[in-house]
């Protein structure tokens, strides 16, 4: 080969020497980010609004007075449902779903479901005798 004609495909191989790294370094740069971080994000926040909640004084009486008369009383459960929907409605994001359980020996004695996936969080306790949980999930949205 001449001169002239090694220097072309030296050119040519640098050429696509740097168009390889041009397509690898787009992939990257287009690569949707992680859930990863939004998960954590969103479990830091579950966690938190489940935690404020149990803390909070409903009607002069804490949530662990009306998480145990729901389990001893319908109509207690009820009003406890409607006052726990407002209070997600203040507290959540405008359109964000959630799921709000309340287990009482290994049986739903609340439940609030408004999506089935997302990241939950749980908060136990016992009274009066018995085991409480409440789980609280908070959705993902796949629009």
């Amino acid at each position: 080969m001449k001169k002239g004609q090694m220097e072309v495909v030296g050119l040519l191989v640098i050429v696509i020497f740097l168009l390889v790294i041009g397509l690898i370094v787009l992939r990257f740069s287009i690569k949707p980010d992680s859930t990863t971080a939004a998960d954590s994000r969103s479990s830091l926040e579950s966690t938190r609004l489940l935690q404020a909640l149990v803390l909070t004084t409903i009607q002069d009486k804490s949530f662990e007075d009306h998480v145990v008369a729901c389990s001893q009383t319908a109509s207690v459960c009820n009003d406890f449902r409607l006052q726990l929907e407002s209070i997600f409605s203040v507290i959540l994001k405008k359109g964000e779903l959630y799921s709000f359980y309340i287990v009482y020996e290994d049986q739903n004695i609340l439940q609030i479901e408004q999506c089935p996936v997302g990241v939950i969080s749980s908060y136990s306790f016992v009274a009066s005798g018995g085991f409480y949980e409440t789980k609280l999930r908070l959705c993902t949205s796949f629009s």
